[in-house]
């Protein structure tokens, strides 16, 4: 027949030990008057029905030796959920109990917890000391971030954490059992199985550790690396009793392994793509890398070139190569310098010139420091140089005969110049003495004699003067100028008025001041300026107009016409040699003009700016500063 509550609690609270049995939540169900004797509580059992037993935990936690590991103990049996018996545990005031504990579990679910204090007799005393320091250790390995496992001599299983198994199932069917059971258990393949027996049995026959890396995949398929040890133990004779195995997941590290690998690649991949020519050396100055580039020109690879090689190689530079090696191995960085060359052979047995730059990039345990030289081949540059060289040097011996050429002409045609000149002042002498009607027709004819005698004349100092440009014998005699003063006598001289009538209209703006000068320059310059102006505008009945401005720093030189203009694509070109506008037509003139105008405006420091518009004429400024060692261009 059923028991009645009351005839239950008679026989609960008649037993000699404590119970108290709480519900999932840690209310108190149900405890007996022995509970609370041996506790020392003095109070009827029923006053601690309802109450929380986590909560009575902690309050009495006091009572015992060590408080925080009372508790933290009480929270680790509800967390494994595992039956615990006869385990010990011991008063301040040195009284000693065995605790048992038992979950109540319906359909897999724990409903309630079971709790049974009892005083020990010295068997269970002894026993209850090895359950607690089993119980103590077992929490230690199942939290370690590890796997753990620990063998038997024959590869079984005794005992696997968490962090090994974490179904608790599969963790209890496992012990006694090994690799290939569970592989079948697993259905899975007994390679692993396989390989990790061989290596159990290398680490029991040398009793030292063997170290091992595994691959796995987890539930989503990606691969998990872990890093394994079997730790042989060996008891008093020196025979292994058991075998620890351990394991940590290193995934992250061989992840970050793979991505410095590739890194690594890229990088090789660069170094195999640039023109340079890249090899690293150690401090021993072995070889440790080589691109494509150095395979290309030396045909030598990476495993040809054995200890101090490279410097084998070096036909000529080598004490500048060794010395600029030392010291950035010595942690110095040394610039890109033209003295650092060395000259080897390639694999075609010419002789190649290369530029090289060091630099000490990382740090590698064994070998100390890794140096990275780069070179670039530039033998084909220094030809290239030589040759431009070469040309300039003849080029600057044409444009010396040249110049020699046209001085000559110059002085030589003087002669027969003023034999010319001379022959038709006589005429015109002769001519004189003649009837009226040959006198005027005589007169036309000398007349063309002597204006082409005078062309001549100015088309050959042209040439001697530009031959003094090219020969740099021109050197400016700087005088303080009133550029005022110099226009209104060039105007009464030749523009009041010009030939066909016009007048130079000046304009002055801002403060006069003596600005220093070449005079003979920049009487060149505005009178070539004016002729021009004059000359390119017949076409106009309008006056070409000169206007000087002072500022502070500058003083501004402008002259306006309205002529025929200039082709922008001629404006570039002009202060050429023999360079005219394609639209003079028949106006007379050699180009030279607006070339020495440039020469004089840069000697002196100036800036020449032309503005034109074909049909509708001409804007020449040119600006100068007042004092050429303050003020560039």
């Amino acid at each position: 027949m059923n028991l009645k509550k009351e005839e239950l609690s008679f026989i609960l609270n008649s037993l000699p030990h404590a119970v108290l049995f709480e519900s999932s939540d840690h209310t108190v169900q149900y405890v007996n008057q022995t509970f609370c004797t041996i506790f020392g509580i003095d109070a009827p059992a029923e006053v601690l029905i309802g109450t929380n037993c986590k909560d009575n935990a902690v309050q009495s936690a006091h009572y015992f030796v060590e408080p925080s590991l009372f508790l933290s103990r009480i929270e680790s049996i509800y967390a494994n959920g595992l039956e615990v018996l006869n385990e010990e545990i011991r008063f301040v005031s040195g009284q000693t109990l065995l605790r048992d504990y038992k979950p109540m579990t319906i359909d897999g679910n724990i409903n309630g917890h079971l709790w049974l204090y009892k005083k020990p007799d010295a068997e269970i005393s002894f026993l209850s000391a090895a359950s607690s320091e089993r119980h103590f250790y077992e929490d230690l390995l199942d939290n370690i971030p590890a796997d753990i496992a620990i063998f038997d001599p024959s590869h079984r299983y005794l005992f696997v954490n968490k962090m090994a198994i974490a179904k608790k199932e599969i963790r209890n069917w496992i012990i006694g059992k090994d690799d290939f059971d569970y592989c079948k258990f697993a259905n899975k393949p007994v390679d692993a199985a396989v390989r990790r027996r061989s290596l159990f049995e290398k680490a029991l026959s040398t009793k030292k550790t063997v170290e091992f890396d595994e691959v796995n995949l987890d539930s989503a398929g990606n691969k998990v690396y872990n890093l394994r040890r079997f730790q042989p133990v060996l008891g008093l004779s020196e025979n292994v009793e058991y075998v620890i195995g351990y394991g940590i997941n290193i995934t992250s590290i061989r992840e970050s392994e793979q991505r410095l690998q590739q890194h690594y690649d890229e990088l090789g991949l660069m170094f195999n793509n640039i023109d340079q020519l890249v090899i690293t050396l150690d401090m021993t100055g072995t070889v440790n890398f080589v691109n494509s580039q150095w395979l290309m020109l030396t045909g030598l690879e990476k495993e040809m070139l054995g200890e101090n090689s490279i410097f084998r190689l070096i036909e000529s530079g080598l004490e500048q190569f060794r010395k600029t090696l030392f010291t950035v191995f010595s942690g110095h960085t040394v610039p890109v310098r033209k003295e650092n060359q060395v000259i080897i052979t390639d694999k075609l047995g010419q002789l190649r010139t290369l530029r090289y730059y060091m630099s000490r990039f990382n740090q590698v345990e064994e070998r100390g420091q890794i140096v990275a030289i780069f070179f670039s081949d530039i033998t084909d540059q220094l030809r290239a140089e030589q040759d431009l060289l070469d040309a300039a040097i003849k080029e600057r011996s044409l444009s010396d005969m040249k110049t020699n050429f046209m001085s000559m002409v110059s002085h030589e045609l003087r002669t027969p110049l003023s034999v010319i000149l001379s022959s038709a002042e006589i005429l015109e002498m002769i001519y004189s003495k003649l009837p009226a009607k040959e006198i005027e027709k005589g007169a036309a004819y000398i007349n063309r004699i002597i204006g082409q005698v005078d062309k001549m004349t100015q088309l050959m100092n042209d040439f001697l003067f530009i031959s003094k440009i090219e020969s740099g014998k021109i050197v400016p005699q700087l005088e303080l100028i009133d550029i005022n003063q110099l226009l209104n006598e060039i105007q009464e001289e030749s523009y009041s008025p010009w030939t066909d009538g016009r007048f130079l209209k000046m304009i002055f703006k801002g403060n006069p001041s003596l600005v220093k000068f070449d005079k003979t320059m920049i009487r060149h310059i505005l009178i070539n300026l004016l002729n021009n102006a004059f000359k390119y505008s017949t076409n106009s009945n309008k006056a070409p107009i000169v206007r000087v401005s002072y500022t502070p720093m500058w003083w501004f030189l402008t002259v306006v016409d309205c002529g025929i203009g200039i082709e922008q694509e001629d404006i570039i070109k002009l202060g050429e040699p023999f360079i005219r506008g394609s639209n003079v037509g028949d106006i007379e003139g050699t180009g030279l003009g607006l070339m020495t105008i440039k020469y004089f405006t840069d000697h002196h420091h100036g800036s020449f700016r032309v503005r034109s518009k074909k049909d509708k004429g001409t804007v020449v400024t040119i600006r100068f500063p007042y004092d050429m060692n303050k003020t560039g261009k």
